[in-house]
């Protein structure tokens, strides 16, 4: 992080999330925590380091899906993604589901 950038706010929060790869079957996974740029989420298969997936959160008062790349792994399992071209109102959504559960 760069002198006079911010985090992002993000929202400890346990929701059912579905992953897709290019090829083979979705990967049920649960978010850790989710904010409008990105979620850390608990996969049980492994997810490798600069891999783009499709993401799908449905438990939210819209539908939230797009493109995620897997930025780390941060422990066995868990894994940081980065959302990449969410459109605006899903944003917004995430930065209300944030700041909500601060």
């Amino acid at each position: 992080m760069t002198v006079g950038e911010t985090r992002a706010p993000r929202a400890a929060v346990e929701l059912s999330c579905t992953l897709r790869r290019h090829v083979g079957s979705p990967i049920p996974a649960q978010t850790l925590n989710v904010g409008p740029r990105g979620m850390r989420v608990r996969s049980p298969r492994p997810l490798s380091e600069d891999e783009t997936v499709g993401f799908e959160l449905p438990n939210l008062d819209m539908r939230v899906t797009g493109q995620a790349r897997v930025i780390r792994q941060e422990r066995p399992h868990v894994y940081a993604l980065l959302f990449e071209g969410l459109p605006e109102p899903m944003l917004r959504r995430l930065h209300a589901l944030a700041i909500n559960a601060r």
